[in-house]
């Protein structure tokens, strides 16, 4: 009984942290920088959502009084360590909280979540190909070490992700693409090894250039994940007896635009939104983003 409850509470905590935005996918493209280039991305992500979608898909509401509400920065740094080839960093600092009702504490968490290290390699230009692989390192307070009233802001385990871009020129702007499997290891806690189940990732979308500085996004992105185990076997669910838990999935929108100021700081703005999904909250997210590079 313990091993199923600490390991469906592993689970839930897992699910807690997928918001509507991922580091590697959500609006990346398949371009590389050259030799030298340096650049940083700072983004203002704010999250809010009052329901999950259950493991059939189906949204179901929370209690009246009860919501999510987080505020994420991501930070983005790239270097090219030659022409077409560049490696990066993702760390994020995040402040989430979930309002109490009938009783039950609030939960809140604010510190730094996961870091993603990444390298990216184009080895066509035209259309432009590009490989990625990208390790995520578990920074974040995990389920384990997080206090009775606060939530996650990591994993606890660490993942390998690998994936291959795809862009093209279309009409007045520009075509991008990217399909990808992320591995995710196991994370033992008093000798239970829980894997989260791996999943696969994409991301599409086009960029329409109204001028050489303002360009209006619409992209899709999300993920199949399958089931989680612990110690290599399913996880009963212990709310349908008789059922294992199910891996997480989600599909979500993502409109926005980017504008390039003459002295090069690129502005953005973005909305991600779940069209769909499985075992996670159901939240939308509001992006703002500056970045400035060679």
């Amino acid at each position: 009984m313990m091993r199923t409850i600490l390991a469906v509470a592993l689970v839930i905590a897992l699910a807690m942290s997928a918001g509507a935005y991922d580091e590697l996918y959500s609006n990346d493209t398949a371009a590389t920088h050259y030799a030298g280039d340096f650049g940083i991305d700072l983004s203002f992500l704010y999250f809010t959502g009052n329901s999950s979608y259950d493991k059939d898909g189906e949204s179901v509401d929370w209690h009246a009084d009860a919501e999510y509400r987080g505020k994420w920065f991501p930070l983005d740094i790239y270097y090219g360590v030659v022409d077409g080839f560049e490696i990066g960093v993702t760390p994020i600092f995040k402040m989430d909280k979930i309002t109490p009702w009938a009783g039950n504490p609030e939960l809140s968490g604010t510190g730094i979540g996961d870091t993603w290290i990444w390298a990216k390699y184009g080895f066509l230009p035209d259309p432009v190909l590009t490989a990625r692989v990208g390790f995520k390192l578990a920074t974040g307070v995990d389920a384990e070490d997080a206090d009775a009233d606060e939530l996650p802001l990591g994993s606890g385990q660490m993942d390998i992700d690998g994936a291959l871009m795809f862009g093209v020129p279309a009409g007045p702007g520009s075509f991008d693409a990217a399909l990808g499997y992320r591995y995710r290891l196991a994370q033992t806690i008093a000798d239970i090894d829980h894997k989260p189940g791996s999943e696969f990732h994409f991301f599409a979308g086009y960029t329409y250039f109204v001028n050489d500085a303002l360009g209006l996004k619409i992209g899709t992105d999300g993920f199949f994940g399958s089931d989680p185990t612990i110690d290599g076997d399913p996880i009963p669910d212990v709310d349908n007896p008789g059922e294992d838990v199910t891996g997480s999935s989600a599909v979500y929108i993502n409109p926005g635009f980017d504008y390039i100021m003459d002295n090069g700081v690129v502005l953005g703005f973005d909305v991600h939104y779940a069209l769909m999904g499985a075992n996670i909250h159901n939240t939308w997210a509001m992006g703002l983003s500056v970045g400035w590079g060679n």
